[in-house]
């Protein structure tokens, strides 16, 4: 996502003293003020004979639970290796979160990705403060020259937050195209079921998580549910089990994307006439881990729904729910046109032209995000 945000002159020249002053300053601390990245008073080293250890307390101060910030370090006095941090505590408001987030990129690339050896994200305080947590991250050096045109993506040093990033992006390639059978969730699993419980088209069913009681009872009103019934699911990571948010009565198409949750992911039923419209939502400031589940978990769900009789007609995808405006309406109706061709009743075909029917077999229809500059 395009943020729209740039360095400032000032931070320009600030970074140009940090970068030429290898002796003594140890951090320069990044915020973004007025649509643009702004500096913060550098950080000197304690003393000479400082590390990059002894002197992270020296950041103790900047450091709150609720505000996002960069921090550019050096790795030791007289040093030209930098790590780029992005620190976004998990209390920060949610719009501080999403333009911290999507500007993290802009801020190495107009500084100089070849700059920084490293780039980490973070969320917590101890995460940054506590050498040995550093010393966990730390993984094997990156080969010399191998930034290349990826800057300061092509990184040794890669936080748990990252790591479960590119399982995110895994699972997403494999949900759309169907490939499976291994561990989505990384050393360690996720708990939940590869393939069906039945153990018939595990290639097809993806991760299958536990589903309370009261989840699979609202699963199972969609079947005979008059129109507008909508059932709304989540995911309780720590027990990996499929839970119940909302269910709604007489729940306009309208309505729909004002009841979808903006700072979780979820998944959402409406019934239509025939069956159900199936809407898969992961807000950009998800956690990361949160992510992942839903990810690898969707199609399971999916299989467990249709194990309850649900007949799903569309299914709908999102990065958060204000993509659905007048989307959600138009594929609704687009269901109400097909309906009665004398087709098998898979899938259903939405409006002309909308270029979102959803392929027999699989794939999601994922609403354009609407233009931004």
């Amino acid at each position: 996502m395009q943020s729209g945000i740039s360095a400032s002159a000032e931070l320009h020249d600030a970074f140009t003293r940090f970068t030429s002053d290898t002796e003594s300053l140890f951090a320069l601390p990044i915020t973004i003020t007025q649509e643009s990245l702004t500096p913060l008073d550098a950080v000197p080293f304690s003393s000479s004979s400082a590390t990059f250890s002894s002197s992270l307390s020296a950041l103790d101060s900047l450091l709150t639970p609720t505000a996002p910030l960069y921090l550019l370090l050096r790795r030791a006095p007289s040093s030209p290796s930098l790590v780029a941090v992005t620190y976004i505590p998990s209390r920060a408001p949610v719009r501080q979160k999403t333009l911290f987030a999507s500007t993290r990129a802009t801020l190495v690339r107009e500084l100089g990705g070849e700059k920084f050896d490293e780039t980490v994200f973070l969320t917590e305080r101890e995460e940054v403060l506590d050498p040995a947590q550093w010393d966990e991250r730390a993984g094997p050096p990156a080969p010399a020259g191998g930034g290349g045109a990826g800057g300061a993506g092509d990184v040794g040093l890669l936080s748990t937050e990252e790591r479960e990033l590119q399982a995110v992006k895994r699972a997403e390639e494999e949900e759309r195209h169907g490939t499976r059978g291994r561990d989505l969730m990384g050393e360690g699993g996720s708990g939940g079921v590869i393939g069906s419980r039945d153990g018939t088209g595990a290639g097809r069913s993806g991760v299958v998580m536990k589903i309370t009681d009261d989840a699979r009872e609202a699963l199972g009103a969609l079947v005979n549910g008059a129109e507008g019934l909508t059932v709304q699911l989540g995911i309780e990571v720590a027990s990996e089990t499929t839970t119940l948010i909302a269910r709604h009565d007489g729940v306009s198409v309208a309505q729909v994307v004002g009841l979808i949750p903006t700072d979780r992911p979820s998944y959402t039923f409406y019934s239509v006439s025939g069956g159900a419209v199936f809407i898969y939502v992961c807000p950009g400031v998800s956690r990361v881990k949160e992510r992942m589940v839903y990810a690898s978990s969707r199609r399971g769900l999916l299989h467990t729904a249709e194990g309850e009789g649900v007949k799903v007609l569309k299914r709908l995808e999102a990065g958060d729910p204000d993509e659905l405006d007048g989307r959600l309406e138009e594929e609704v109706r687009g269901l109400s046109v097909g309906a009665g061709d004398g087709d098998d009743g898979d899938v259903a075909t939405s409006a002309p032209g909308s270029g979102t029917a959803t392929p027999r077999g699989g794939g999601f229809a994922r609403p354009k995000r609407p233009g931004r500059r």
